[in-house]
């Protein structure tokens, strides 16, 4: 009777003990209820963050936009520090949430901290997604654009066949290094007027090269006629409809081989979109000078 006693203590003991242990290990569902009202709040924050600093990434363009047109820009950059203030503060109250998700994670039990990871996990997949979204939402406007700018071009004007260059001579046919440096220093005054790049010349574009190479090679009559070439195909170019299209093809190209991060990418499509605006106005010297600082950030 008294080992019977004491197997049935040992018997209510252990049952006691395995009562406790599955109480511990059973999730607690005010802290998972906690950790996921938390996170869905946390969730909706972001989304509205993600909407407010496109609104911002907008009003830049304005601006940018309204102060190369020399317009009032106070309006347009008081909305734009509003937009700032609520970043500012979302930033502040999604610090919170954090800091009171850490809390759940240290004192909740091991089911609520299962539900964490797996809430976080499915937050930053969707808004990989969103991200992925808004990318290939931006690379499609940008190519509809281009398309849209290629077919105005190509129904508005053709590109003319360049002239032949006039050489200029001189009566008695003799050269020197002052003719040609005289010669080139013309053409590069006029092409820093036009706003021309090297580039720009096409097959001229090695000229001045060749006359300085002629040169040295003590050749003057070849550096002369270089340099006379160079300065006939300067004196040619004129700034219009076509040229801004051949330039503006050329430099898109160079766009879309390159590899550069989001937020160059994003310039260059700005000044994509501000040479198109300034070729409809036809404003073709704005036009020219907004490519050419695309070019200067393309090298």
């Amino acid at each position: 009777m008294r080992l019977a006693g004491i197997l049935a203590c040992i018997c209510l003991v252990a049952s006691g003990c395995k009562a406790k242990g599955d109480a511990d290990a059973a999730p607690d569902p005010a802290a998972i209820k906690a950790q996921q009202d938390l996170v869905a709040k946390r969730d909706a924050m972001l989304k509205a963050r993600q909407e407010l600093e496109k609104k911002a990434d907008q009003l830049d363009q304005q601006i940018s936009e309204a102060k190369a047109a020399g317009s009032d820009t106070a309006d347009l950059e008081k909305q734009k520090d509003a937009i700032q203030k609520q970043i500012e503060t979302q930033q502040n109250d999604y610090s919170e949430i954090n800091t009171k998700l850490d809390q759940i994670k240290v004192s909740g039990d091991k089911a609520a901290q299962i539900a964490s990871r797996e809430a976080e996990i499915g937050s930053r997949e969707r808004i990989i997604a969103e991200r992925e979204a808004q990318v290939a939402a931006r690379e499609k406007a940008l190519a509809q654009r281009e398309v849209d700018m290629a077919q105005r071009w190509k129904d508005s004007c053709s590109i003319a066949a360049p002239a032949a260059p006039v050489v200029i001579t001189k009566p008695d046919g003799k050269y020197t290094k002052k003719d040609v440096s005289e010669l080139v220093a013309r053409a590069r005054a006029a092409m820093n007027k036009k706003g021309l790049l090297a580039s720009d010349l096409g097959s001229n574009s090695n000229l001045e090269s060749e006359a300085s190479k002629a040169l040295n090679e003590n050749d003057v009559t070849t550096a002369y006629f270089a340099a006379s070439h160079l300065l006939q195909a300067v004196d040619a170019i004129t700034i219009n409809r076509a040229f801004i299209q051949a330039k503006y093809n050329r430099l898109s190209a160079q766009v879309k081989s390159s590899k550069v991060d989001d937020g160059t990418n994003k310039q260059l499509a700005d000044i994509l979109g501000d040479v198109m605006q300034k070729y409809n106005d036809g404003n073709f010297g704005a036009a020219n000078s907004r490519l050419n600082q695309l070019a200067g950030m393309l090298k």
